[in-house]
């Protein structure tokens, strides 16, 4: 007469939780890939909310707002050079943001927060009354990339998003040449005191980017976001040169904090360029002279979605730019009068 069985032997049990774990271990990757295509989704989305907000704001004043405004020297006793208001301010009418955009006293410049990496840099700004300082530090969930994480909580007022300024030229602008590089010209759609129209977008919104995302730093140095210390350079593929060929294991940060900020109108905070493709460093030259008109940049967009970034064109369709997208696409991307013919397989 056999008896009933209490329960699992152990080598049972041991067997059921083996085959459990190799299920998770399948499972997982593709919950993980699940989960940041739906993220990559919204990222896309918040560009293109961006992108209609740029179509409305040039709807309403006939030019697209300026990459990185006025400096408030001769008006504001003390002002900083960096605290300049973005072109991301000038969108928050046309994202909802109405109350918040009314809250701002543009009269005075933006507080900033301290920039600082290995060198003294970009120190913190406080504006007279600390009228600004609310509006400042407000997050907005459409500036920010669910895949990346969330802001410090120090400084909450972070951005995911840069507009395209184009030239490795840091403050060039149509009337504030580089000295070193006197022919040089911003061909982008964002950049110092920039007034481009639609009409001047003569390679065609679909063709032109206007907007993209780059990973934000926490403070903490990581090559995946750092902005590095550079020799300062005189020409687009020299500065494009000596950046990819940089020593990031020795190269000290001028930057942690890539980001930090979406009221800054500077290349540490809301703009990009079409130096180098997506997902490559960031550099900054130190040295130059004079001016930020001669300082020569490398600021890629960046992202944690596999293979690439999103890029928002001129049109208002989003493209997801693989890291491999050739060169001289990538940079004929970012003129909007370059005269460059790209093909649609290009990227």
């Amino acid at each position: 007469m056999r008896t009933a069985r209490d329960g699992f032997t152990l080598i049972e049990l041991l067997v059921v939780i083996a085959i459990i774990a190799v299920l998770i271990a399948l499972l997982l990757p593709a919950v993980q890939s699940a989960r940041e295509a739906a993220r990559r989704a919204q990222c896309l989305n918040n560009q293109k909310q961006l992108g209609l907000a740029m179509a409305n704001y040039e709807s309403s004043f006939k030019l697209y707002p300026f990459g990185k405004g006025l400096p408030y020297g001769s008006t504001v006793p003390g002002a900083a050079a960096y605290a300049r208001w973005s072109a991301l301010s000038q969108l928050l009418m046309f994202i909802e943001q109405g109350n918040l955009f009314n809250s701002i006293n543009f009269n005075l410049p933006p507080e900033t927060p301290g920039m600082a990496g290995a060198v003294p840099f970009m120190p913190p700004y406080e504006d007279p009354n600390r009228e600004n300082m609310t509006a400042c530090l407000t997050q907005v969930a459409t500036f920010l990339c669910p895949s990346d994480a969330p802001p410090i909580t120090t400084w909450p007022g972070a951005t995911n998003y840069q507009v395209n300024q184009q030239t490795w030229a840091c403050d060039l602008s149509d009337n504030y040449p580089s000295t070193t590089a006197p022919t040089e010209q911003p061909r982008g759609i964002f950049y110092y005191n920039s007034s481009v129209t639609v009409a001047s977008v003569t390679d065609g919104t679909s063709n032109t980017a206007y907007l993209s995302e780059k990973l934000r730093g926490t403070g903490t140095p990581n090559p995946r976001t750092d902005m590095f210390v550079n020799t300062n350079q005189t020409s687009l593929d020299c500065t494009y040169l000596t950046c990819t060929t940089t020593n990031i294991l020795t190269a000290p940060p001028l930057t942690s904090r890539e980001g930090m900020s979406w009221v800054m109108g500077e290349m540490c905070c809301s703009l990009y360029n079409h130096v180098a493709p997506p997902n490559q460093i960031t550099c900054a030259g130190l040295g130059f002279p004079g001016n930020m008109a001669n300082m020569s940049m490398q600021v890629p967009p960046s992202s944690l979605h596999p293979g690439g970034v999103n890029v928002m064109m001129g049109d208002g369709s989003g493209r997801f730019i693989k890291n491999s997208v050739a060169l001289q696409t990538w940079r004929a991307l970012g003129t909007r009068n370059g005269g460059e013919i790209i093909s649609a397989d290009a990227y």
